[in-house]
């Protein structure tokens, strides 16, 4: 996930806070009566945290959410979700968190409208990275397409410099062999002459 894909998060960020908050579900049997923490702000905390982590330190991160998903817990399905949003994300760790996150949107029927519009964005921004993906698909497909063209011309260029090659030869050839015919006239004048003047002696 590059750049865009932070600034996209970003974006998530101020709209979240400007749209309000959620009631975080039940954690467990052992939460049941603790003041939980509002979803789309423990998943913006989630998102601020993780945010200057490196690409080994997401790796490791990911794996322990991943591993956490088996317990079922909704605080380990929202820190996956979290951390597929991360711009060190895999498209495929992307659309794992996707899944996870509308898993628990199905499981909480009556959540707020904050986290549906935690979906939404989340679906934007889906459509976004497919978008510059196709867009980026098509450059490299054009620039393979160039780079066919660009060896198919050099290949002519090279063929020419070689019949070009071949055409200096053959002139130098036809230069040496007229130097020779002017040389051999040259001589055919110099006998003429020379039976010339024998000739006119003798008269």
């Amino acid at each position: 996930m590059n750049q865009k894909v932070k600034k996209n998060i970003l974006l998530f960020v101020c709209v979240l806070l400007v749209g309000g908050c959620a009631e975080l579900g039940q954690y467990g049997a052992k939460s049941d009566n603790l003041l939980e923490p509002v979803i789309t702000d423990y998943l913006l905390s989630c998102l601020n945290d993780t945010f200057d982590l490196g690409t080994e330190e997401f790796a490791v991160n990911f794996r322990e959410a991943e591993d956490g998903l088996r317990t079922g817990n909704d605080l380990d399905k929202l820190r996956f979700v979290c951390l597929s949003l991360h711009a060190n994300a895999e498209y495929k760790q992307f659309k794992m968190g996707t899944k996870v996150l509308e898993q628990y949107i199905a499981e909480h029927p009556d959540s707020p409208d904050a986290i549906q519009g935690f979906r939404i964005l989340v679906d934007r921004l889906d459509k976004e990275i497919m978008s510059k993906w196709s867009a980026w698909k098509s450059l490299l497909e054009e620039k393979d397409e160039l780079k066919v063209k660009v060896e198919s011309s050099r290949g002519k260029i090279e063929r020419d410099e070689v019949l070009i090659e071949e055409l200096q030869k053959e002139h130098e050839q036809d230069q040496i062999l007229i130097l020779e015919l002017q040389k051999q006239i040259e001589q055919l004048k110099n006998i003429e002459n020379i039976i010339k003047s024998r000739e006119t002696e003798q008269q």
